[in-house]
């Protein structure tokens, strides 16, 4: 059998709610959007009720629209006669009918305008579905027009398809719109247009995943998508023009500020004497006050990172404070929050709540310095934050880590790891080659953590004293003698090392074989001061 093509398919109650004359009607109750809709009926009696035929929009005029019980009576009829859905005028329509409506999961829309009016121009758009998605197109390109931003586009997307989700992704990413449109599932079918940028370069993607019960729908709604590809494209660049700018100004702002901390002039000079540069008012820093700098960084950094990235995160970070600063600095991004409180944090927690998907999505990490005056304050609050995202590494994406909660065992987090561990492959390749080489690791640890205590040992590990002296005697078979003085700080430091490569998340390509093994504990779990206690991370609140 063919497919009818898009353009004469009936139409749906979903689309003609985008078109007047039910474009400003009120929708009483909508029981399925995707009813396709045949033919439209005026309906002035009862017997003409009891003659429409299935998928009819009914229009109750005269005698079927006196409110009360005919209302209820016609409701009931429309019921019977598998309508497709009710329009009535308002001064007839009350709660009661509602309920009713809703009890039957019927369609009732209620209108001011005139019902013969309102039959006729909805007879016509039924009649020719193709014309009247040419005005539904032409009245959401209108809507389109008035939107600057990325996100005002996906949101009129949304607003206009209503019941089927659409997303704007850039590679893996959804950087606005609702993320059910990528949610795979047998309920729903995706439809995804591709969204060029300059020179035809692939960009990002429009996805939307429409019902598996509104199939018809596939056609109009790749329509719409395609539709909203040139207001997006204009959101975008007008996004990065302005991000640009800005981020020129920061950057270069920024860098004066560095070097007149480490001007050497100044160093000797207390905080209080550095005068603040008052062009930096020009840009809406406030530096004479308190300055809480954020440092922002993936988990596994690799150079400076794409510019792509900063425009991405930097956007997700501004969203709710815009008027932060934010700086791409090697291997992360800098910003900070000015304030005449120092301990005022409510507008950071805010910022941080709000960056957390972010954060996780792109495998970030955020350290938080504390609050110092001035500008050399800021630098000594920025090398603060950037310790405490080194710590925050440990507890994988999406982890937030503050200064002040960071002691002396911060200086394991800036250990070279890797480097170490890759050590263990030359000296210990018993160990190395062993199956259950994990539990022995983190069994060891957890021992030298505790001191030597084998029952705090076992308590923080979840098994038994006899096992934890099980293994290790078996590290030790394998040579791991954790318990010779010569050895102990130098097995302490591996031990470290092989677990705390461990985390979470799938290890990135090139790591060693052992970075997979799964830690049977926490690098936060040993006591203040141990070698695996660098610190108190926790995810964003």
């Amino acid at each position: 059998m063919t497919r009818p093509r898009g353009s004469t398919l009936p139409i749906t109650l979903a689309e003609l709610l985008r078109i007047e004359p039910l474009a400003s009607a009120a929708v009483r109750q909508l029981a399925e959007p995707a009813r396709a809709v045949e033919q439209v009926i005026l309906a002035e009696t009862f017997d003409r009720l009891r003659r429409s035929t299935p998928h009819s929009l009914i229009v109750l005029h005269a005698e079927a629209a006196t409110g009360g019980w005919s209302l209820a009576a016609a409701l009931h009829l429309a019921w019977e006669r598998n309508a497709s859905a009710v329009v009535v005028s308002r001064s007839v329509a009350g709660p009661s009918s509602t309920a009713l409506a809703q009890r039957l999961q019927m369609s009732l829309f209620v209108t001011d305008a005139d019902p013969v009016d309102v039959a006729l121009r909805l007879a016509g758009q039924i009649s020719a579905p193709a014309a009247a998605r040419a005005l539904r197109q032409a009245v959401f390109a209108e809507r389109l027009s008035e939107q600057t931003s990325i996100r005002n586009v996906l949101g009129v997307l949304n607003s206009e398809l209503d019941s089927v989700p659409v997303a704007l992704v850039v590679g893996d990413v959804v950087v606005a719109g609702r993320a059910a449109a990528v949610a795979e599932g047998a309920d729903q079918v995706q439809v995804s247009v591709d969204v060029h940028g300059p020179g035809e370069r692939p960009w990002g993607r429009l996805v939307a995943a429409v019902p598996a019960r509104m199939p018809a729908a596939a056609q109009q709604i790749e329509a719409l998508l395609r539709l909203a590809r040139p207001t997006l494209l204009a959101a975008w660049a007008h996004t990065r023009l302005n991000s640009s700018q800005r981020a020129a100004h920061d950057q270069a702002a920024f860098g004066l500020l560095r070097k007149l901390a480490t001007d050497p002039a100044h160093i000797d000079r207390m905080e209080a004497e550095v005068d603040t540069p008052p062009w930096t008012s020009e840009l809406g820093w406030r530096l004479e006050v308190f300055n809480r700098a954020v440092w922002l960084t993936p988990v596994r950094p690799s150079g400076e990172p794409p510019e792509q990235l900063t425009h991405l995160v930097g956007a997700a970070w501004q969203r709710s404070r815009p008027t932060w600063p934010f700086v791409a600095e090697r291997d992360g991004w800098i910003s900070w929050h000015s304030t005449s409180d120092a301990d005022d944090v409510a507008a950071l927690r805010g910022a941080l709540s709000g960056f957390r998907d972010t954060a996780v999505a792109h495998r970030l990490v955020v350290g938080i310095g504390r609050a110092h005056p001035g500008v050399p304050g800021l630098m000594r609050s920025l090398a603060e934050a950037r310790l405490a995202a080194q710590v925050a590494r440990e507890a994988g994406p999406g982890a937030v880590q503050w200064f002040d909660q960071v002691g002396a065992p911060a200086a394991l987090a800036w250990l070279p790891t890797t480097e170490i561990a890759q050590v263990a492959d030359l000296c210990l390749v018993d160990l190395m080659a062993a199956k259950d080489r994990a539990a022995l690791v983190d069994t060891v640890l957890a021992v030298l953590d505790c001191g030597g205590s084998l029952s705090q040992a076992s308590q923080r590990l979840g098994v038994h004293r006899n096992t934890v002296l099980t293994r290790l005697a078996r590290a030790r078979q394998l040579g791991l003698a954790f318990d010779d003085p010569a050895q102990r700080l130098a097995l302490h430091v591996l031990c470290y090392a092989l677990a705390s490569l461990e985390t979470p998340a799938t290890p990135q390509s090139g790591e060693p074989a052992h970075s997979t093994a799964n830690r049977a504990g926490s690098p936060t779990a040993g006591p203040p001061g141990a070698p695996s206690g660098v610190g108190h991370s926790s995810p964003m609140p």
